[in-house]
C-alpha cells in the first residue's frame, strides 16, 4: 500500500511538471522546485516513525522545495531527496551537538554538501495546539516536542495542577510525545493531540533514559489505549471533535547554512532560519 502511494505521488509530480511545461517555458530550476517539494514530502513519510513522523514529513517538504529551487540545475532528483533527508537529520540533533558541521556525499554523482547550524535561540510566537475536549487550555507554554518517558506509574490530569481531575494513567516506561511544558507540568501528546498533563518529576526525556540504558516498554502512540481503563481517555477515535487553541509559545530556532558543491565543481549556498512548531515540525521563517 505504501509503495503504491509513493508511486502515485511521484506520478502527480511528474504530471504536474509536464503540465507546467506545456503551459509555457519552464526552466530546470522551476522544475526542481515543483518536483523537489513533492518528492521531499514523499521521502519524509519514511523518516522517523511514531513521534517523529509528522516532523519529518513537513520538514522535508520545506527543505525539498528549497533545494529544488536553488540547486535544481545542479542535482538530480535522487540527490535532492538525499540532501533533504540529511538536512532534516541535522535539524533533529540536540542543541548541544547541532553546531557541528554535518557532511553529505551523493551515493552516485559525486556531489557534496556541508550543513552548518548556528547557535539555537528562542523566539515567542503564536502556535496552534490541539487538545482533547476535557483537557484545560493554557495561555502559554514552552515547546518541547520530544519523546519523554515515565519514571514510574503516573497520573495524567485534566489541568496543570495536582488538584485537577485524573483523566488516565501511564505505566512506568511508557514513552510519549512531550508537546511542551507549563510551570512544573508536561503536556502529554498522543498523535499530535494533547491528552493531559503529567508532573515533570514523574517523567524524563527519552534521551536521558536511554543514556541510563533504560528502554521504553511501550509507546503511547502505538498502544491499544481503548483496551485499558487507565488509557481509555486517550482514544482519539472515540472523541467526536478536538479543541484547537492559539497559544503563545517560546520555541527554539536555528540558523542553517547549506553549502553545496556539484559534481561539475559549481557551488551554491543558502542561509535560512528554522523554528520549531507546535506539531514538532521545523518551519522556515
Amino acid at each position: 500500500m505504501r509503495k503504491k502511494f509513493i508511486v502515485s505521488m511521484l506520478a502527480v509530480a511528474i504530471a504536474t511538471s509536464s503540465g507546467c511545461a506545456q503551459m509555457g517555458n519552464i526552466n530546470k530550476q522551476q522544475y526542481g522546485t515543483a518536483i523537489g517539494a513533492v518528492a521531499g514530502a514523499v521521502a519524509g513519510s519514511f523518516i522517523g516513525s511514531g513521534n517523529g513522523k509528522i516532523i519529518a514529513v513537513l520538514l522535508t517538504t520545506t527543505i525539498g522545495s528549497l533545494i529544488g529551487n536553488k540547486i535544481g540545475a545542479m542535482l538530480d532528483e535522487q540527490d535532492k531527496q538525499a540532501l533533504a533527508l540529511r538536512t532534516q537529520q541535522a535539524l533533529n540533533q540536540s542543541a548541544t551537538t547541532s553546531t557541528q558541521p554535518v557532511k553529505w556525499t551523493s551515493a552516485h554523482s559525486g556531489a557534496t554538501a556541508e550543513i552548518v547550524q548556528g547557535k539555537e535561540f528562542t523566539q515567542s510566537k503564536t502556535v496552534e495546539v490541539k487538545r482533547a475536549p476535557k483537557i484545560a487550555a493554557v495561555p502559554s507554554l514552552q515547546l518541547i516536542n520530544e519523546p519523554y518517558m515515565t519514571k514510574s506509574s503516573s497520573n495524567v490530569r485534566s489541568a496543570p495542577n495536582k488538584n485537577a481531575g485524573k483523566v488516565g494513567g501511564l505505566k512506568a516506561g511508557t514513552e510519549f510525545t512531550a508537546v511542551g511544558s507549563t510551570g512544573d507540568w508536561i503536556l502529554v501528546g498522543r498523535k499530535g493531540v494533547t491528552v493531559g498533563y503529567v508532573h515533570k518529576d514523574l517523567v524524563q526525556p527519552s534521551s536521558v533514559a536511554l543514556a541510563k540504558n533504560i528502554k521504553p516498554a511501550v509507546n503511547l502512540d502505538d498502544m491499544n489505549v481503548a483496551a485499558d481503563k487507565e488509557t481509555k481517555a486517550f482514544d482519539l477515535d472515540a472523541i467526536p471533535s478536538l479543541q484547537t487553541q492559539q497559544v503563545v509559545a517560546e520555541t527554539s530556532c536555528r540558523p542553517v547554512t547549506v553549502s553545496l558543491k556539484a559534481a561539475n565543481g559549481d557551488n551554491e549556498q543558502e542561509n535560512n532560519t528554522f523554528c520549531k512548531q507546535a506539531n514538532g515540525t521545523w518551519e522556515l521563517i
